[in-house]
């Protein structure tokens, strides 16, 4: 007879470490479009005011402080350029500062005084954001309002754009040439460094002999005109037709005498349009030493560019190598950023992003062919649409790292580079579906101050998250495969690099309305002396596939390297009756400083002689290294954790989380 026996009960051990360096650490970062159970190991639901330090782990994000002198008003723009100063670059710090009311430029080195700029024109509107290009020894100015201006580097003054006036209709006296068989037009132009007026009313003059047959010596028309204020120089158009005249000669008199000798260039003909005070545009490039610029305020689709080179930077006329093409004249997307990029050929290319309805947009390149007549160059545009649709919606949220594109559409985030294994097209794709939740609640109307910074290769976006200024920053860090980091809970108008001439620190700075301020680890879990809350949290552990097992978990430990401040540890989870609670907390404080691991201290104070007999006794110190566990002892489905801190002067590594507990067999949520 066979007694049969119970079989022996089996449990399912629930051992669990999180950020190991077989993992190598929290390395998915922050991930809020996968939730829950559905969490990997190795991402985290918060990192609010958190980066990843060593093999990604978690650490309060570097504080806030202030910079420099700080604004004398509120400031409207930030950036920086390069001074050459006895065959040396100085880098120097350059802003708009509304002071009585009024926009100033201001600039400084070293993070010192301000300095307003000199001359009249330093005058702007107050309340436009601001973007500086350098180009030519000038720190162009573009705002969308006011003319366009540029800070000069030598001498420290404004230079504005003025429109000339129109020339008057000038006057013709012929000699040697008594008769009316043939009619010939003169009309005058005025130029200033832009560029070049209207032309005047054409003046008529009856001649006997045609303009090719003219004997210089006897046969010849005088030609003069009134000055014009502010003109440097004069272009003189002949033609045969009313409307039609070429160019013939630039002078910087206001006579010129015509014997026939001067051919004139049918290509270049009388212009109906005043070039001389510039486009009004919103933000600017530089590539190779010429002028790019968008957001022209009375033509949106239109491109700018100038002559570029030594003799025509900021010269927007066709006549200086200048001029403009319109971006999808007429349709459903506006210019809002250009960049200098390449197309899938690898060819470099001004490359245009648009934005159009709804988050959508279009990326156009322009490449430019150069043809040259009678010692005049003219540069003609060929613009053609990239594939796919993408465009910004922030001419400040665009970065350029890892040779590719980055930037917001309003919709998603997106990055263009050349596709792998692929020819002759550019790859782009979304680069934000771990975060698609976020993106939602950006503010699109406030998207156009949005700014980015690149930074170590990490990139730094300032948005409008739900609100009508910049009030987070969130990072992709291109060194940790472009994971997410975020959201960092800063306000920031604007971010740039400033670098110190004398110490060559580089400080990544905001201004956030008020200061400027940069970023630090010389104070811990504080901006500008306040302090600013931190959270570091997953959500999702569950015991196998199904996500609906049950487990009676015992404990959890965290491990933190150097510790420092006051860390609260909590422990959560989804009961069987399917409710959260708080399982267990710990409140940990660590006041000590730590000191180096490995650091060797010689009995003086100070490194012995390589070749002496005896060092001495060696003293080790180790960082401060804490475990905190917490007594779960709980049956629960779900099981997540968080690490927060509150106060000022708190800092640690999260090492490791480690759970333990027994896993229920044939025990579910619901039962």
């Amino acid at each position: 007879m066979i007694t049969p026996r119970p079989g022996k009960k089996r449990r399912k051990l629930i051992d669990v470490t999180q950020g190991a360096p077989s993992q190598n650490g929290f390395k998915k970062g922050y991930q809020s479009f996968v939730t829950d159970s559905r969490m990997p190991f190795d991402a985290l639901a918060d990192m609010t005011n958190v980066t990843l330090d060593q093999d990604n782990l978690p650490r309060p994000r570097p504080s806030l402080i202030l910079y420099g002198q700080q604004p004398l008003g509120t400031g409207l723009g930030f950036g920086t350029y390069v001074k050459i100063v006895s065959g040396r670059p100085e880098k120097w710090d350059i802003s708009m500062q509304v002071i009585a009311g009024v926009g100033k430029i201001h600039v400084r080195k070293n993070g010192n005084t301000w300095v307003a700029a000199g001359g009249a024109g330093n005058s702007y509107n107050s309340s436009a954001y601001v973007n500086f290009c350098q180009s030519g020894n000038r720190v162009y100015i573009s705002n969308g309002v006011n003319a366009m201006s540029y800070y000069d580097i030598s001498t420290g003054n404004i230079q504005v754009y003025s429109s000339l006036s129109t020339p008057s209709t000038p006057s013709t006296s012929p000699t040697g040439l008594t008769g009316s068989t043939y009619t010939y037009y003169y009309r005058v132009t005025a130029n200033n460094s832009v560029g070049e007026s209207a032309a005047s009313v054409a003046a008529a003059v009856n001649v006997s002999t045609l303009r090719d047959l003219w004997n210089p010596a006897s046969q010849y028309i005088d030609v003069s005109w009134s000055a014009v204020a502010g003109a440097v120089s004069y272009n003189l158009y002949m033609g045969t037709v009313a409307g039609e005249e070429q160019y013939l000669a630039t002078v910087t008199g206001l006579t010129f005498k015509d014997d026939g000798s001067v051919a004139s260039n049918p290509f270049k003909t009388a212009p109906s349009f005043n070039s001389t005070a510039g486009p009004i545009l919103t933000y600017m490039w530089n590539k190779d030493g010429t002028l790019y610029g968008v957001g022209d305020i009375n033509n949106p689709d239109y491109l700018w560019y100038d002559g570029g080179g030594a003799g025509n930077v900021g010269d927007f006329s066709p006549q200086g190598g200048g001029g403009n093409v319109s971006i999808n004249p007429g349709g459903d997307t506006v210019p809002q950023a250009v960049r200098a990029f390449r197309t899938g050929k690898g060819d470099p290319a001004i490359t245009v992003l648009s934005r159009g309805v709804a988050g959508t947009g279009k990326m156009h390149h322009i490449i430019f062919t150069s043809t040259t007549f009678d010692n005049t160059t003219f540069n003609i545009p060929n613009v053609s649409e990239a594939n796919g649709q993408s465009g910004t919606v922030s001419a400040r949220a665009v970065a350029e790292a890892n040779n590719s594109l980055w930037y917001p559409t309003g919709q998603d985030f997106k990055s263009t580079g050349s596709a792998v294994n692929v020819q002759n097209i550019l790859s782009t794709n979304s680069v934000s579906n771990d975060i698609a939740p976020d993106v939602e609640r950006l503010n699109l109307k406030a998207m156009d101050k949005a700014c980015v910074q690149v930074f170590q290769n990490i990139i730094y976006w300032a948005l409008p998250v739900g609100s009508d200024e910049n009030n987070q920053i969130w990072v992709k860090d291109l060194t940790r495969n472009g994971i997410w980091i975020m959201p960092w809970i800063v306000s920031a108008k604007f971010m740039w690099l400033s670098e110190d001439n004398d110490s060559g620190e580089i400080s990544h700075c905001i201004y956030d309305g008020t200061n400027i301020l940069k970023f630090s680890r010389s104070v811990a879990t504080q901006d500008n002396g306040i302090g600013f809350r931190t959270r570091v949290a997953h959500e999702g552990l569950v015991w196998d596939d199904n996500g609906m097992t049950m487990a009676a978990i015992q404990e959890q430990r965290f491990k933190f390297l150097e510790p420092v401040g006051t860390i609260n540890v909590n422990s959560f989870g989804l009961n069987e009756d399917g409710l959260v609670d708080t399982l267990s907390s710990e409140v940990f404080t660590q006041t000590a400083s730590p000191t180096g691991w490995g650091d060797l201290l010689w009995s003086e104070d100070s490194p012995a002689s390589m070749y002496s007999d005896d060092v001495g006794p060696i003293n080790f110190f180790t960082k401060a290294v804490q475990v905190i566990t917490l007594e779960v002892d709980e049956t629960v489905n779900q099981l997540g954790w968080e690490v927060t801190t509150d106060q000022p002067d708190c800092d640690y590594l999260l090492s490791t989380v480690h759970t333990r507990g027994i896993g229920i067999p044939n025990s579910f949520l619901g039962d």
